[in-house]
Parts: C-alpha cells; structure tokens; sequence
C-alpha cells in the first residue's frame, strides 16, 4: 500500500490507510478475546512471597545465571536491532515493498520452523536448543557486512527468522520448566523486565556507536568502507552476542530430564536440516533401488 504513494505527494495517505487497518485489526483482536473465559487457580502460600523472596529463595541459581543470559543476550541484540529499518529505508533506498519483502523473509522462517524448534525442545531440551541458536545468532548481524544486494538480505532474514524462533521459544519455555507453577507469573514478570532493561542499555549503547563509528575502515592496506557505519554496528552487535553466549551458556543446565544426543545426531535434528537428511536418504535408497 505504501509503495502506491511513495513517489507521491500525498504519501500521509498511505499511512493513514496502513495505520487504520492496524488498528483495526487490533480492535477485532481485543473482541475476538473478550468471549474468553478467564481462569482462576487457587493460590498456594508458597505464590504469595514477594519478587524478593522468590529471587532469593524460589528461583535456583540455574535460574539466575539464565536471566543473566537473557538480560545481556537483549542488550546485545538491541545494540543494532533499531537500526536495520534507517539501514534499508534510508541508507540502501529500499522501496517499502522491498523492505516489507525484508520483514516478511523474516518472518516466514519462524513460521516454517517453529513447530519444528518445540519439538526439538521437547525431546533434546531447551538448553539444547538455546545452545544451538545461542551460538548462531551471532553470525546474523556479521553477514550484512557481505553485501547489501536485496536477494541475499532476503536470505539473511529468512535464515534469522528461523534462528530467533528457536531462540525465543527455548528462552520462553526455560522459565516454565525452571520454576514450579504457582511461581510462573513472578518468573515471567522478572524474566519480562530483565530482558526490557537489556533492551534499554542496548538501544543506548547502539545509538552512542552509531554516532562515534567511523563509516570507513583501513587495516594494513585493506579498506572497508560500507554505504554508513551502520554495518559495523551490527558487526560488533555480532562480537558481543558470541562473548554473551560464549561465556554464559556454559553457567547453567536444563531444568529437565530429556533425551540425550550426540551433537552430530543435534544438527541433523535441526529444523530445515533434519528434511533435507530425510530427503537426500530417501533419494539415494531410490538411486540404490534403481540401480
């Protein structure tokens, strides 16, 4: 809708047309809920302590050493994270489509493997599973210092959408197995302004670099030199979640008996992974057959 008015001089209007059908999806949304029966669990002595006590004595320091995780895995995310949109829009002149085609590659991979990364979480654990991504979503920022051609971005996000739907669900679903049940809603509010403050120092931190980056760089007779210094924000956005991951994963253990697996036996159980083994298999048992 935006790229009918971009080279317009009336673009507000399409603004205005996204903007009113988001809200009016949002005022279905709240409808849609309200015939929802809201449910009413009998407290338990234990879910009455305060954020305090619970942080002292009813969260394991399993527990708190993944907070910490978490906390600093969102600072480092959110050091490049607000500025992907200035990246696209204003330094490679992306058209809206093609940066909606950006988003939506996004999101596409998340809703490929999501179902794939529960699974994987359920059967090998969730720290496996943050193990995995942990380790990987490093890698995503680095690569927009490769090329900024639209075919390989796409690629990029779809590869990130799939990353962080794994990360997010092990991230999410280890606060429900590391605490007991009547604790939930303390772990989720602690777990929910733990990783709100990493957001904050992070966007503080992004914005400093942003401003005191050089847009070119020159090392031993090799220049770098970016469309902005925007790349390199994301590349060091990169460094720090390798050194979060690096140093913290290792701190605490699944919350859970689960099935053990050896890390070769982990990667070919990966979502996108584990249909492509299944497929080259079946096509060279065919060849075999034919053969």
């Amino acid at each position: 809708m935006l790229s009918l008015w971009q080279d317009s001089t009336a673009a507000w209007w399409g603004f205005v047309l996204i903007f009113a059908l988001a809200g009016s999806a949002r005022i279905l949304s709240a409808l849609a809920l309200s015939p929802v029966q809201d449910r009413h669990p009998t407290a338990h002595r234990e879910a009455l302590q305060g954020f305090r006590s619970f942080f002292r004595q009813g969260a394991t320091r399993d527990f708190r050493r993944f907070l910490l995780f978490s906390g600093l895995m969102h600072a480092s995310v959110l050091i490049a994270g607000p500025f992907f949109v200035l990246y696209m829009l204003q330094d490679l002149h992306l058209s809206y489509l093609g940066y909606g085609g950006w988003l939506a590659a996004g999101l596409l991979g998340q809703l490929l493997t999501l179902q794939a990364w529960g699974q994987f979480g359920d059967r090998f654990g969730n720290k496996a599973l943050l193990s995995i991504t942990g380790f990987t979503v490093p890698l995503l920022p680095m690569l927009y210092l490769v090329s900024a051609n639209l075919g390989f971005l796409l690629a990029v996000n779809f590869f990130g959408g799939v990353i962080w739907a794994g990360l997010a669900l092990g991230l999410q679903n280890y606060v429900f197995d590391s605490v007991r049940s009547e604790d939930r809603a303390k772990a989720i509010a602690l777990y929910s302004t733990v990783n709100a403050v990493g957001w904050s120092v992070g966007a503080l931190i992004g914005s400093w670099m942003v401003v005191s980056l050089p847009s070119r760089i020159e090392w031993g007779g090799f220049a770098l030199q970016p469309v902005s210094n925007l790349p390199f924000v994301f590349f060091l956005s990169g460094v720090v979640r390798l050194l979060v991951s690096s140093s913290l994963l290792g701190t605490f253990h699944e919350a859970r008996q689960v099935a053990r697996a050896s890390r070769q036996q982990l990667l070919c159980e990966l979502p996108l992974v584990k249909p492509f083994v299944q497929f080259v298999g079946w096509t060279l048992s065919r060849s075999n057959r034919q053969a």
